[in-house]
């Protein structure tokens, strides 16, 4: 009964995807006003739209206007996108021309006002990434190829390229922490 349940919630989300998610991104592309230097804006409100809609996915199936949902929680994302943008971010991290994190967390900020080597640190960081990641890495950050491309380059559903992109995040902000930890 379970697996039939997540087969049907992984299929409902799937749908979701493919129905919509052109439809959000184009949204999110005009909450922008097309403006080339928020692409990354764009793409990160897309992605965590359908991320979200993934957790809320049990409530979304039973949802009255799935459709507006989307669309209210991609119209909240960038808007919280835009209000960050003007607030000074504590503490960033850059680790080449093509990325940066940043960070509310203190005991990073501690390491953080200590003096490193750059070039050591994204070495070392990136190095922690395995051959497929690092590629999605190089596409996605440095690159800044949207994730439709990134469908078609890989030939994967939006959902998976999505989830790659957040591990991959999630994976290097571990492996900053990790190097800091070391020192």
């Amino acid at each position: 009964m379970w697996g039939r349940k997540g087969k049907q919630q992984d299929d409902f989300y799937e749908e979701l995807c493919v129905k919509y998610f052109k439809n959000i991104h184009g949204y999110c592309t005009r909450l922008t006003k097309g403006q080339v230097q928020l692409s990354d804006i764009v793409e990160e409100c897309t992605q965590n739209t359908f991320l979200e809609a993934r957790k809320q996915i049990e409530r979304l199936q039973n949802h009255p206007n799935v459709e507006g949902w989307l669309y209210v929680t991609a119209r909240n994302l960038v808007r919280n996108s835009y209000r960050s943008m003007y607030i000074k971010r504590r503490h960033e991290i850059v680790l080449d021309d093509g990325m940066q994190f940043f960070s509310d967390d203190d005991e990073l900020a501690a390491c953080l006002e200590e003096t490193y080597e750059i070039d050591e640190l994204s070495k070392k960081v990136l190095s922690g990434l395995n051959e497929s990641e690092f590629q999605l890495y190089n596409d996605y950050f440095r690159n800044q190829l949207p994730v439709q491309e990134l469908v078609d380059k890989y030939h994967i559903s939006n959902t998976a390229v999505t989830t790659r992109i957040y591990r991959v995040k999630k994976k290097i902000t571990n492996n900053i922490h990790d190097y800091f930890k070391e020192m």
